[in-house]
């Protein structure tokens, strides 16, 4: 491994860092904080110089950014997620240009189903109900309901949140889910905190939000409109979509890819960051309009999240394939005087670095010979002691043969940590490196 493989580097990328004021076209549709700039994957594309004909994968795909970009400049692409509520989103993006003539004539058909459904409930506990209303809830249900009648051909409703595979759902359905999406984000305004991780539960019944039916329906058509708006030749190069190129975007977990051996060029990624983000607390709302249950299925779904705050009834031990770095790390975290350093933290991290080894063993194995693989890793801390994050995937990828060809890193001030003023205990100064790492497999 070469030693200045973390050295700064004349930057041939632009910051993968999104700025949520600059979101443009299908960008505005959902915001996402763990989303990167659509800029950057372009720059990253052209980095690589790739054969028209390459396959491009996202293992940790979010929003969608990497295979919306990477189909629109005439790549296959492959984008897989644990959460459902991205998997809708990042599918909605590849909403053709050429759509945009039939979506009134749908929002129409969706809006006019949607009124003659009855109060019908589909479930023990409706989830919406946790911040709505019942007679609220049920026009939102109503309207997915439609959604799934008219676009997914589907006369009989099902719980999106139980379906392993979310292949049915076409982009143009999954247009119209966002659009739900943003129009429930909208109607829970109250509820949001300077946390954009984060979503406030009522206190009281009587604290949920009561909205009348037409109240929904018209805030569901101004948010399809935007979309559509949105939906501009600029931000859907059609003519770039050949019918050579494919995507599949669907649930999977990043350490059981459903792809075959040696089947991936190139993976741009960025793994989720060491800082104890819940991202499926993030989404709750949407995750609630797909049918999850707050009470039982949301621990299932934070349990299977790289990241995630919950700690596992099985905890890994330290591997030596981790490297260096990793268990200088650890050993720092066991020795910290700082209260449950030995118990929840240590065992946060070793869940964490598993997650990760493991996700990477099976971007290997997808990887053609000679494959490269680029990802955006932010360091952190934790109390005063540093999490060398970049450093951690370097030795890591070394221990599975890949080469470390490049890094470009970006200081931010935008952070997790920056909310937290506990923080400032430890450490005065509140930034962060993004890393850009660039490997290749060997």
């Amino acid at each position: 491994m070469p030693t200045n493989c973390l050295a700064e580097s004349k930057s041939e990328l632009r910051n993968p860092k999104l700025d949520p004021k600059s979101s443009y076209g299908k960008f505005s549709w959902y915001h996402y904080y763990a989303g990167y700039s659509p800029k950057f994957v372009k720059d990253a594309l052209n980095h690589l110089k790739l054969p028209n004909n390459s396959t491009i994968m996202d293992p940790w795909n979010g929003s969608g950014t990497t295979t919306q970009i990477a189909r629109e400049m005439g790549f296959s692409v492959f984008g897989y997620d644990i959460n459902p509520v991205m998997v809708i989103v990042a599918r909605s993006k590849m909403l053709d240009y050429d759509a945009r003539e039939v979506l009134i004539g749908h929002l129409i058909s969706v809006l006019d189903t949607a009124r003659v459904y009855s109060a019908e409930s589909f479930f023990d506990e409706e989830p919406l109900e946790i911040w709505l209303r019942p007679e609220s809830a049920i026009i939102f249900r109503n309207i997915e309901r439609a959604i799934q009648e008219q676009l997914i051909g589907d006369s009989k409703y099902k719980i999106l949140y139980d379906e392993k595979s979310l292949n049915d759902v076409s982009s143009l359905a999954a247009f119209f889910y966002v659009g739900l999406f943003r129009t429930l984000r909208r109607s829970l305004d109250k509820f949001h905190t300077s946390n954009p991780t984060w979503i406030k539960m009522p206190s009281t019944k009587n604290d949920r939000v009561s909205l009348l039916s037409d109240q929904i329906y018209d805030l569901f058509g101004q948010e399809v409109r935007y979309m559509m708006n949105a939906l501009s030749p600029l931000s859907c190069n059609a003519e770039l979509f050949s019918e050579k190129t494919t995507f599949q975007i669907e649930r999977a977990s990043s350490d059981s890819i459903p792809l075959t051996d040696g089947c991936i060029d190139a993976v741009i990624s960025s793994p989720p960051y060491c800082t104890r983000i819940d991202y499926a607390v993030a989404t709750k709302p949407e995750l609630a309009l797909l049918g999850c249950s707050m009470e039982r299925d949301i621990r299932e779904l934070r349990d299977q999240m790289i990241g995630t705050p919950t700690i596992s009834k099985t905890i890994p031990d330290i591997q030596f394939e981790w490297g260096p770095a990793c268990r200088t790390f650890l050993d720092a975290v066991i020795t910290h005087e700082s209260k449950a350093s030995k118990s929840y933290y240590l065992k946060y991290y070793l869940q964490y670095f598993d997650s990760i080894y493991r996700s990477l063993i099976d971007i290997n194995r997808t990887l053609v010979k000679s494959g490269r693989c680029i990802l955006v890793v932010q360091d952190s801390h934790y109390k005063d002691v540093h999490n060398d994050l970049p450093l951690m995937f370097v030795e890591m990828g070394d221990s599975l043969g890949w080469d470390s060809l490049d890094n470009f890193n970006f200081t931010t001030k935008r952070t997790m940590a920056g909310l937290n003023r506990r923080s400032k205990k430890y450490r005065r100064k509140i930034k962060t490196t993004e890393s850009v790492l660039i490997f290749q497999k060997t």
